[in-house]
C-alpha cells in the first residue's frame, strides 16, 4: 500500500471515529427508567394499584410471577397509568413479586408483597357485626356463624362491597348483604371462579377449576350478583368468590331468580339506593354438591331477598324508604313471574326467624321502621 492510499484511509477512519462516538454516546447518554408502587404491600384480597414508570424511550415490564399480570406491558416515555393486577392469596403466608423495567438506558426493579389470610375463626372475620349500614340482618355471639366484609373503590372512596354471614357447617353464606346504587352497574365483562382471602381453602367452597362434581343439576349461584358489579374489576371479581356461591339449580337459577336479579337492577337505577339481603335456607336440606376439592356443600331448601328502597323527596313509602322481600321454594318454577311471590318484611323475617334491616329503626324511629317493614308491597305500585 502506497503512501497516499494509506493517508486515504486513515482519513476515512478519522471519519468514522466521530460518528461512532456519537452513536455510542446516545445510548449511553439514555437515562436509567424508574418504576414506582402506590403500594409496596397489598392485601391477601385479589385487587389492583397503578405503577408509574419514568423514561425517555422505550421500555419493557415483566413480572417474576404468574398470579400478577400488568397492562400495558410495553411503552414509550413516562407513563403514570399502568394497571397491575393480582389474584387473592390464598395461602397463610404472604408472597412477593418483583417487577421490573427495562429500556436502553438500564433496568429497575421494585418488589410487592402480599399478605396471606389471616386466621380468626376460620378467617379474618368477627362473631358479630358492628357496622350500622342499613342493609344488615342480625348477627349473634354464640350461633357459630361468622360475619365478613368485603371492600371496594368506588368513585374515589374505599366503601363496602357486600358483607356475608359464613355458615362454617354446610359451607354457604347464610346471607349476602349489600347495597346497589345505578353506579355499580356498568360494563366490565364477567371474572373467573377464584378462593375468597378472608378465609383459608379448607374452609370454603373451592371452585376455580369447574362447576359442582358430578352434580351437573347445579349452577354456581351468586348471592351478589355479578351484573350487580360491573363497574369495575376489583368489585367484579369479589362476586366470584366461592363464599358467594351456593349450589342452584340451573331452571331456578336461569328462570324466576334471573328475572327479579334483573327487577333488582331496574329498582336501583330508578333510586337513590337500595339495600339487599340474599338469602338461603339450609335447614331441613338432604341434599349436597361436592366442591373442585371433594368437600360437601349443602343445597339450600329454598331461597329469599329483602329489598329496602331509599329516594330522598319521595312521596311513596316512609321518610323516602319502603321495602319489599320474596321467597322461594329452591325448585322449578313454570314461569318469571316473580311478583306473585312478594311479600312484607315482616312475613319473611316470621319465615326465616331473622331480623332484617336492624338499623333501620336508628334511622328513622322504631315506630317509623315498623310502618317500612310491615307494609305488604302488593298494595304499592311502583313495586
Amino acid at each position: 500500500m502506497n503512501i497516499r492510499n494509506i493517508s486515504k484511509w486513515a482519513l476515512a477512519v478519522l471519519m468514522v471515529l466521530p460518528m461512532l462516538a456519537v452513536s455510542c454516546k446516545k445510548s449511553h447518554d439514555e437515562p436509567q427508567p424508574e418504576i414506582l408502587l402506590q403500594k409496596s404491600e397489598v392485601p391477601a384480597a385479589a385487587g389492583s394499584q397503578f405503577v408509574s414508570v419514568k423514561a425517555t424511550g422505550k421500555w419493557t415490564i415483566s413480572l417474576s410471577e404468574d398470579w400478577a399480570t400488568v397492562e400495558p406491558s410495553e411503552g414509550t416515555g413516562s407513563k403514570s397509568t399502568i394497571v397491575l393486577n393480582f389474584s387473592a392469596n390464598p395461602s397463610e403466608t404472604s408472597r412477593m413479586l418483583e417487577i421490573v423495567v427495562e429500556s436502553a438506558g438500564g433496568r429497575a426493579t421494585a418488589e410487592m408483597t402480599q399478605t396471606g389470610v389471616t386466621e380468626h375463626g376460620g378467617g379474618q372475620g368477627s362473631a358479630t357485626a358492628t357496622a350500622s349500614w342499613l342493609e344488615l340482618p342480625e348477627t349473634k355471639a354464640d350461633d357459630g356463624y361468622d360475619f365478613f366484609t368485603h371492600s371496594m373503590s368506588f368513585e374515589g372512596k374505599t366503601v363496602r362491597n357486600y358483607s356475608y354471614y359464613w355458615d362454617y357447617d354446610n359451607l354457604v353464606a347464610c346471607w349476602v348483604a349489600y347495597p346497589l346504587v345505578s353506579g355499580h352497574i356498568g360494563k366490565v365483562g364477567r371474572s373467573d371462579f377464584c378462593l375468597d382471602p378472608l378465609l383459608s381453602e379448607s374452609k370454603q367452597p373451592v371452585l376455580s377449576q369447574k362447576g359442582w362434581t358430578e352434580s351437573y343439576n347445579y349452577a354456581r349461584g351468586h348471592q351478589l350478583p355479578s351484573k350487580d358489579r360491573t363497574f369495575s374489576y376489583e368489585a367484579n371479581v369479589q362476586t366470584f368468590y366461592g363464599t358467594n356461591m351456593t349450589p342452584q339449580l340451573h331452571v331456578f337459577n336461569g328462570g324466576i331468580w334471573e328475572g327479579l336479579e334483573n327487577q333488582v337492577r331496574s329498582w336501583a337505577e330508578n333510586s337513590d339506593t337500595v339495600y339487599v339481603v340474599t338469602g338461603c335456607v339450609t335447614k331441613g336440606s338432604t341434599y349436597y354438591c361436592y366442591d373442585n376439592a371433594g368437600k360437601k356443600v349443602t343445597v339450600p331448601t329454598a331461597y329469599y331477598k329483602a329489598i329496602l328502597r331509599y329516594q330522598k323527596g319521595s312521596t311513596i313509602g316512609f321518610s323516602g324508604y319502603m321495602a319489599t322481600a320474596f321467597y322461594f321454594d329452591h325448585k322449578e318454577y313454570s314461569d318469571k313471574d316473580f311478583s306473585k311471590y312478594s311479600l312484607s318484611v315482616d312475613a319473611l323475617e316470621e319465615k326465616i326467624g331473622i331480623d332484617l334491616f336492624v338499623n333501620l329503626p336508628d334511622k328513622v324511629g322504631q315506630e317509623t321502621a315498623e310502618k317500612i317493614e310491615a307494609q305488604d308491597p302488593k298494595t304499592v305500585g311502583w313495586w
